[in-house]
C-alpha cells in the first residue's frame, strides 16, 4: 500500500503554479525572477537537503532504476537551494540560475559557461506541473548548433502520467510526446520513443505489476506485487549477459535474487532433450544444489557433496548433452521445486544456472501495460 500512496506525492506542491509549458524557445528569457546559485550542475555531486540530509544529484531531473524502488526518483525538489544562492558580486557570473513560481515550485534551470569573461547560456531544463501541483513533464535543452532553427533544442523529453484519481500510471524517461495543449500523450499508444515504466492497477487502484519497456512494444522486465503491495516474482527478458547459444528469440524468466556469479540459461521444457555444449566429447552433468547451501555461496555450491546429480553423461555429442525423457522430467521438476539451484555443467570446469523459461504467450500477457488481469504472470 505504501507504493500506491507514494505516487501522488511525486513532486507534490500547492496548486495554481505558473510553470510551463516545457516545449518553448529556450533562448527567450523567463518572466520569473532569476535565482543565481554558485553550483555548476554539469557533474553529479551531493548537496544539502531541505531537512539537512545529503541529496545526490543526477544528470536527469527524474529517473527510474532497478534498485528496488519502483517509483521515479527526483533530487532538485529536495535541495535547500538557499544554501547555494550567489551573492550580488558574483551573481552575474553564476554557473546556474533557477526560476521559481509564486508557490516556490521550480520552473526552469539554466546552465551557463564562461566565455571571454562572460556567462553564456549553455542549456538547461523547463518543468511543468498538473492542476494538483504534481510534476507532469520536463524538457532538457542543449545548444542546437549552426543548423538548428533555434539556438537551443530539446535533448530529453520526460513526463509523468496519472489517472483521473492522480495515481501514477507511467513514467516516460525520454521521447514523451506533448499534445497541443501541453498534455502528455499516452505511452501505450506508441508516442513514447524511449524507455518507460508502466504501473498496472486493478479497478480499485491497487498496484498489480510494474513494467519496464526499453522502447514502445519492447518490454524487458516486470515486477509483480501481491494484494498487500509487497514485491513478488520479478520477470526479465533474457539479456546479452545470459547464456543463449544460437538463440535468435530471447526468453523471459523469473529472475533469481541478488546477482548470481554464474550465467543464466532460461530453457523451455522441450529444450531439455539436448542441452548445448561448447566442445563435444566432454563429460557433462545436471545437478541440484542442496537446500541447506546458501544461494550466494559460490564456493560450497561447487562441492560435489553439496550436489544431487539429476542427469549426467560420460561425453556429449555434436548435438549437445542428450537427456532421456526421465532425466528431462527430473530436471524440469527440480527447476520448478528448487528454483535457482539447478545447474548444467557443460564440462567439469564451467556451468550455467538452468531456469524455466516463460512461454511466449504468457510473457506477452504479463508484460502488456494494457492488461489489468491480476494473474497475467501466473504460471
Amino acid at each position: 500500500m505504501l507504493l500506491c500512496a507514494a505516487a501522488p506525492m511525486f513532486f507534490a506542491a500547492p496548486a495554481h503554479a505558473a510553470c510551463g509549458p516545457t516545449e518553448t524557445d529556450f533562448s527567450v528569457p523567463s518572466p520569473l525572477p532569476a535565482v543565481p546559485v554558485t553550483l555548476a550542475l554539469d557533474d553529479e555531486r551531493v548537496l544539502l537537503g531541505k531537512r539537512g540530509e545529503r541529496v545526490p544529484t543526477n544528470g536527469r531531473l527524474a529517473w527510474i532504476d532497478d534498485s528496488g524502488d519502483l517509483m521515479p526518483h527526483t533530487w532538485a525538489d529536495k535541495v535547500d537551494w538557499s544554501a547555494y544562492r550567489a551573492g550580488n558580486k558574483v551573481a552575474g557570473s553564476a554557473p546556474t540560475r533557477l526560476y521559481f513560481d509564486a508557490d516556490r515550485r521550480l520552473c526552469r534551470i539554466e546552465r551557463y559557461r564562461p566565455i571571454r569573461g562572460k556567462a553564456v547560456l549553455d542549456g538547461g531544463f523547463t518543468l511543468a506541473y498538473d492542476a494538483t501541483g504534481a510534476l507532469k513533464a520536463y524538457t532538457e535543452y542543449g545548444e542546437a548548433g549552426a543548423s538548428g532553427d533555434q539556438p537551443y533544442q530539446p535533448t530529453r523529453r520526460a513526463c509523468v502520467q496519472r489517472d483521473a484519481q492522480g495515481r501514477l500510471t507511467a513514467f516516460i524517461d525520454d521521447g514523451c510526446s506533448l499534445g497541443s495543449a501541453g498534455s502528455t500523450a499516452s505511452a501505450t499508444t506508441g508516442t513514447a520513443a524511449g524507455a518507460s515504466r508502466h504501473y498496472v492497477r486493478d479497478a480499485s487502484g491497487g498496484l498489480l505489476r510494474v513494467i519496464d519497456l526499453a522502447s514502445p512494444g519492447q518490454p524487458v522486465a516486470v515486477q509483480t506485487l501481491d494484494a498487500q503491495g509487497k514485491p513478488g516474482p520479478r520477470y526479465v527478458l533474457q539479456s546479452l549477459g545470459d547464456f543463449a547459444p544460437g538463440g535468435d528469440t530471447l526468453a523471459a524468466y523469473a529472475a533469481p535474487p541478488g546477482k548470481p556469479s554464474d550465467r543464466l540459461f532460461p530453457v523451455h521444457r522441450d529444450a531439455l532433450a539436448a542441452l548445448p555444449v561448447d566442445v563435444p566429447d566432454n563429460p557433462w552433468r545436471v545437478v541440484r544444489i542442496k537446500d541447506d547451501v546458501p544461494l550466494d555461496d559460490d564456493m560450497l555450491s561447487w562441492d560435489p557433496d553439496a550436489q544431487t546429480v539429476l542427469a549426467e553423461g560420460a561425453q556429449s555429442t555434436p548435438g549437445g548433452a542428450i537427456l532421456t525423457p526421465a532425466q528431462q522430467q527430473a530436471v524440469w521438476q527440480a527447476m520448478g521445486e528448487h528454483p535457482w539451484r539447478v545447474y548444467f555443467y557443460r564440462d567439469p570446469a564451467s556451468r550455467v544456472m538452468l531456469l524455466p523459461a516463460m512461454p511466449p504467450e504468457k510473457w506477452k500477457a504479463c508484460s502488456d501495460p494494457a492488461n489489468p488481469a491480476p494473474d497475467a504472470c501466473a504460471s
